[in-house]
């Protein structure tokens, strides 16, 4: 596909939020470009081929248990040019999905909270589908806000909030209860929960994985003093 550096382009958006898919189709098509909208992975790979788009732009995680980053794969499979925009809502594709490591290493990644303007989502079009350095969408108060943890304690939170027990926890990670248990406890202890309140710590830490401030780090974090 000719791809002109000015634009239009045809981009498909793979969002399940109502608000937020019409919000981001509205402000990219202020720009001249074509949108079209998807709700889930499944119902984006119907109409890819077909629309055949410049860029696809795509949250991760889905209601339906579908995951964006195997969209992404797909995409990439059929079309190996096409541009790639992930718009999350966690600052780590791993809290989002199980399977992160499909998102190749040219897509730009975006944290809706972090995105203040059409302008600023604009900009991650572009650097996505042309090229180029993109701009920083995060500012210095969210930096000191956010939550560090390792790729292990992102795969658990995100079982969490998927509404995984602790058995089925075990049972994905071979071991014992036993031992989730005390994984659960260092991962409270690192997301600063205080477990000496009456605070339930699973709703606590799924509250935290919510709220976009948590990023995983190739380096094991310090578990937080206990409050």
């Amino acid at each position: 596909m000719t791809t002109s550096p000015q634009g239009p382009w045809k981009i498909l958006l793979v969002e399940d939020d109502s608000l937020v898919a019409s919000l981001v189709a509205d402000g990219l098509r202020s720009f001249g470009h074509d949108v079209i909208v998807a709700d889930r992975p499944s119902t984006a790979e119907n109409v890819f081929l077909e629309f055949d788009p410049h860029l696809l732009v795509s949250d991760l995680n889905f209601p339906t248990g579908e995951s964006g980053a195997k969209l992404i794969a797909y995409a990439r499979f059929h079309r190996p040019w096409v541009a790639v925009m992930v718009l999350s809502s966690h600052r780590s594709p791993q809290l989002a999905v199980a399977d992160a490591e499909l998102i190749p290493g040219d897509a730009v990644y975006l944290v809706k909270s972090s995105v203040g303007s059409v302008t600023q989502l604009h900009d991650g079009v572009v650097a996505a589908i042309v090229g180029g350095e993109t701009v920083s969408l995060e500012v210095d108060d969210d930096a000191r806000d956010e939550i560090l943890v390792s790729a292990t304690h992102a795969d658990v939170l995100r079982m969490l909030a998927d509404g995984a027990s602790t058995r089925a926890l075990a049972q994905s990670r071979a071991t014992s209860v036993r031992a989730v248990e005390s994984m659960l406890v260092r991962l409270y202890r690192v997301l600063g929960i205080d477990l000496s309140s009456e605070i339930n710590p699973r709703v606590a830490a799924i509250h935290l994985w919510m709220s976009g401030k948590v990023r995983v780090v190739a380096a094991a974090p310090r578990e937080k003093a206990s409050q």
